[in-house]
């Protein structure tokens, strides 16, 4: 099994030019994007609409292949709003996205050489798996799974509880959800036993992609406000057996 993972694009349009140029090379029988197709510095939402068409594509032409995961910015025109909304077009952003509300998923999960990696935009918390699943933690990953696929199958009536947001990200929430938290609020990992050991995210942006605690974080692709580059905009791809770091370029 080959898979590459990729981190927030925020309508950075050579991201997709790279998939294409790492997949010609190794193939991969799935490409997993960890949310965050929309809004950056710098740019409008006649270029967030350019990207949404781009995945629309990608996931019309092979479907088994390439998972969308949605992120916080997608939340924010589906009624959340964020830093960073931009209000040009939001209409038209949420028409949009509601009509391809199906080609999103809110986590999915791989399995590496038996080590199973639960994939989000942000990451879950035990806090926040426990408010999930109302503190019943007996079969934790049992019935996680299980939520996860009921809440997919009706995302839109079930997006509220994707909304917690903490102060780390100038929320109000006790603690964040899965497509909010913060790289901080994993940290409680070192003290308290991870209900998910393994865990694959975006969101915090990185300048390289590391692993911390069971949990690899990739958003490698940030900019700051004059749009110079954050990141090394390397890619974390599982080949075969072992997980590596790759580039586009």
């Amino acid at each position: 099994m080959k898979i590459l993972f990729v981190g927030d694009v925020h309508n950075h349009k050579y991201i997709f030019n790279d998939i294409k140029k790492l997949d010609t090379q190794y193939n991969f029988d799935k490409i997993i994007f960890m949310g965050d197709y929309v809004d950056d510095w710098n740019t409008t939402n006649h270029q967030s609409l350019e990207s949404l068409d781009i995945i629309f594509k990608l996931k019309n032409e092979n479907p088994d292949k390439y998972t969308f995961l949605i992120g916080n910015h997608e939340l924010s025109y589906l009624g959340y709003k964020c830093s960073g909304h931009q209000y040009e077009l939001e209409d038209v952003m949420e028409m949009k996205l509601k009509e391809h509300i199906n080609d999103f998923d809110l986590a999915t999960s791989v399995n590496c050489n038996g080590d199973i990696y639960i994939c989000s935009h942000a990451g879950f918390t035990n806090a926040f798996i426990e408010e999930l699943l109302k503190g019943d933690k007996k079969y934790y990953d049992y019935n996680l799974y299980y939520k996860m696929v009921d809440m997919n199958k009706d995302k839109l009536n079930n997006l509220e509880p994707f909304s917690h947001c903490s102060y780390l990200r100038g929320g109000l929430d006790e603690f964040s959800s899965c497509l909010w938290c913060d790289r901080q609020e994993h940290s409680y990992f070192r003290i308290q036993v991870p209900l998910i050991p393994h865990q694959i995210v975006g969101h915090t942006p990185v300048k390289s992609i590391i692993e911390e605690n069971g949990i690899y974080f990739i958003d490698t692709h940030s900019t700051y406000r004059d749009g110079s580059e954050y990141g090394d905009k390397s890619y974390l791809i599982w080949n075969e057996d072992k997980f590596d770091k790759v580039y586009g370029k």
